[in-house]
């Protein structure tokens, strides 16, 4: 099934030819970081940086809020997930002020809070954001509370289709990445800080410790893994409700010894750059920015073929364009298999996919790609109920509403 970009259409040249500055209300529930986050920090700088007006509620007192206060970006906060009352008046009462031509909901709760805050305030278009490719529980919100969705994968578009969105609703933007960030990092700093010698070799796992993300695959792998190379380290970095069961599991299987859970890292570049293999275990994802970091930094990539996985690493592609070595999403023995065929692959090879995964990611997923194609796909949906942008008012500040 074919997916519309922003750079495909009829609709597009009649975005391109309208330039006028937009005014953006980009809306974020969660308390903590994700990355979700990271690509709504991006965009609200991105827009901010093409003279746009961008401003963002958040969760009071969330990660993200702080972050962008912290930036000088345009900051109104909410209580709680959005899901109340009191929440509902603040959106609504900033919403009326700021009078936005685009209301965008980053996350599914988001959406529930802003698009039931917005109703009949006549908001020329209002855009949700979908991360994810698991089947959604309902199609109701995305159909009657959002004029449009953007999907970070061509996986994630087709689980809103099937859950009963139309098609023309549907715009696919993949997530992008500061290349400036990832190539901040160092990898014998990296190293030092994990306190590896040069004979370890290091196999990092990135992501929230939740089931989708299938890190209990992964330690089922490692077992086999280690036979061949008992030189072979995995760092798992992320919390969730799993740590504790998933530490268990390691100490079961014999190899606590050899995988390390770090919890939530802010050296996260240094820590991809130390990697001699980012592995993505998941068995349900949408795209995964830290795969697209991974990417960019050349590292040679294990990832399963869930979701959106498949079209950041170009499985399916031609062998020379393919970037990574792949495994089915549930099968540690096969998980297992390309971890190893990874690690044995002669250098070249590894050197092959690694420089294959940087040129396909500066040409797919950098930060600035995902920003103009946002933008793009603002301004097709508002040409189809026939908006025209026009000059705004200059950018509000502060943080309180």
């Amino acid at each position: 099934m074919a997916y519309r970009s922003a750079h495909e259409g009829t609709q597009r040249q009649m975005a391109m030819h309208d330039t006028g500055a937009l005014t953006v209300v980009l809306v974020s529930t969660p308390a903590d970081w994700g990355g979700g986050e990271d690509q709504a920090r991006l965009l609200a700088h991105g827009l901010r940086a093409r003279g746009h007006r961008c401003a963002v509620l958040a969760r009071r007192g969330g990660a993200l809020a702080t972050a962008l206060a912290t930036d000088g970006l345009e900051v109104h906060e909410f209580p709680g997930r959005g899901r109340n009352p009191a929440a509902w008046r603040r959106i609504r009462g900033a919403l009326r002020r700021i009078r936005p031509d685009v209301l965008h909901a980053n996350d599914a709760h988001a959406l529930w809070a802003a698009g039931l805050a917005s109703l009949g305030l006549g908001i020329p278009a209002r855009i949700a954001s979908r991360r994810a490719a698991f089947p959604l529980r309902s199609a109701w919100p995305y159909r009657w509370l959002a004029d449009g969705v953007v999907c970070v994968s061509r996986a994630a578009a087709e689980a809103c289709r099937q859950a009963g969105v139309p098609q023309q609703r549907l715009r696919v933007v993949h997530d992008g990445v500061d290349p400036a960030r990832v190539r901040s990092g160092d990898r014998l700093r990296g190293r030092a800080g994990l306190g590896l010698s040069d004979a370890d070799r290091l196999l990092l796992a990135v992501g929230k410790l939740t089931d989708c993300k299938g890190h209990t695959f992964l330690l089922y792998a490692m077992p086999a893994v280690l036979a061949r190379h008992p030189e072979a380290v995995c760092a798992v970095v992320g919390d969730g409700e799993l740590r504790h069961s998933l530490e268990a599991q390691a100490l079961r299987l014999g190899i606590g010894h050899r995988v390390r859970f770090l919890g939530f890292r802010r050296d996260l570049p240094d820590l991809i750059q130390a990697a001699d293999l980012f592995v993505l275990p998941s068995h349900t994802e949408g795209l995964c920015s830290t795969l697209l970091e991974a990417m960019f930094a050349g590292r040679p990539i294990v990832a399963t073929t869930a979701g959106g996985i498949p079209e950041a690493i170009g499985h399916g592609a031609p062998a020379d364009e393919v970037c990574g070595w792949s495994a089915p999403p549930r099968h540690a023995p096969a998980l297992a298999a390309a971890i190893l065929a990874a690690l044995d692959a002669p250098e070249q090879e590894r050197a092959r996919r690694g420089a294959c995964a940087t040129a396909r990611a500066e040409r797919l997923f950098t930060a600035e790609r995902m920003v103009e194609d946002t933008v793009l796909a603002y301004r097709d949906f508002l040409a189809r109920v026939g908006f025209r942008a026009s000059t705004h008012p200059p950018m509000g500040e502060g943080t309180g509403l």
